[in-house]
């Protein structure tokens, strides 16, 4: 670690920035930014890869696999209920042509003195028809009871969807470039010796996020929608998902995990150039899983606290990672001294 001679002597040499001079800086990076974002976006839209249709028809498979997977259950309850009372559906007529009656008749008995096709024609018979209640349910279920999981209910909604989540795949895509349009901002104002960990926390920083993306994706989403889907059974309320809540809720998501997986890093990163030491860290704990929980129900767009506890369990662990990193890096340090 450099003493305080080594840091004013390279303060001394380095080139102040004013106020303005950091506006600009930002400025530029944001512009390369969203420059990068924009390649993104495009990219989802090649016809080939076709990366958005995809992006979005992924998303939509927990929606549909939990959906099915509902009404399966619900179907296989009521048919065991109905084949263990032995109940039966109401009487229910059959109405069949009698000319198709006879011609089928008189193929299985064709010795009978039966009328011809002919002297019957556009005339019906009325057959009194009782089935299974257990089979009859499972025949509705699979037939009748709704396939897709997710409804429109505005014109535009699809439309309108359909392009958020390139936005957010675009993003996903950028990523590389955009975080380090970010971390070259902080590093515009640092001390020389303090840049280095720009360049070694990149890579971490993008592993993290992506981490936190794809976790949240494969991981988080579908456990949480089968919990809500199993809380409406436990009400019995029938569930219908919106398009829109559905993919806000499955775009958002991931993009808060993924920000929020930074977390051990920004610890790691602000006690190196001083802002705070492991002690602050282990001292305020409890005020940091306070703003945890509380940053957790505000930046997850459900309502639920499930999908909440999802992202503050995570993020207090990670809470802690960054201390014991701190910690072995500081034992390191002392060790080789």
């Amino acid at each position: 670690m450099p003493n305080d001679r080594d840091l004013f002597s390279e303060e001394s040499e380095m080139v102040s920035m004013s106020f303005g001079d950091h506006i600009e800086e930002l400025r530029a990076r944001l512009i390369l930014g969203i420059l990068g974002l924009v390649v993104g976006v495009i990219i989802t839209f090649v016809p080939p890869l076709n990366l958005g249709r995809r992006v979005i028809t992924q998303m939509q498979d927990p929606a549909q696999e939990a959906l099915q997977r509902f009404y399966k259950d619900r179907a296989e309850k009521r048919s065991t209920a109905a084949a263990a009372a032995a109940t039966v559906t109401p009487v229910i007529d059959a109405m069949i042509p009698a000319d198709l009656f006879l011609e089928e008749l008189r193929e299985l008995a064709p010795d009978l003195n039966l009328p011809t096709a002919e002297s019957v024609k556009n005339r019906t018979v009325k057959f009194p028809i009782r089935y299974a209640q257990s089979g009859m349910i499972k025949t509705v279920a699979e037939t009748i009871e709704p396939r897709n999981a997710l409804i429109s209910l505005s014109p535009l909604e699809t439309m309108t969807i359909f392009f958020m989540v390139c936005l957010v795949t675009g993003l996903v895509v950028a990523s590389p470039w955009v975080f380090y349009q970010a971390w070259a901002f902080v590093a515009a104002g640092l001390y020389r010796h303090e840049r280095h960990y720009v360049k070694k926390f990149l890579p971490l920083s993008l592993g993290l996020f992506l981490t936190g993306v794809f976790l949240c994706f494969f991981g988080v989403l579908p456990i949480t929608l089968s919990f809500l889907l199993e809380f409406n059974v436990w009400l019995g309320v029938e569930p219908n998902l919106r398009l829109a809540d559905w993919m806000s809720f499955a775009t958002i998501l991931p993009l808060v995990f993924g920000v929020s997986f930074q977390t051990p890093l920004i610890m790691f990163f602000l006690e190196r150039i001083g802002v705070f030491t492991i002690d602050d860290y282990r001292a305020k704990r409890k005020v940091a899983i306070l703003v945890i929980v509380v940053a957790g129900a505000i930046l997850t767009p459900g309502q639920d606290p499930f999908s909440q506890c999802l992202l503050a369990i995570p993020v207090i662990l990670l809470y802690e990672l960054g201390i014991l990193m701190i910690g072995r890096s500081r034992s390191r340090e002392t060790a080789g001294v």
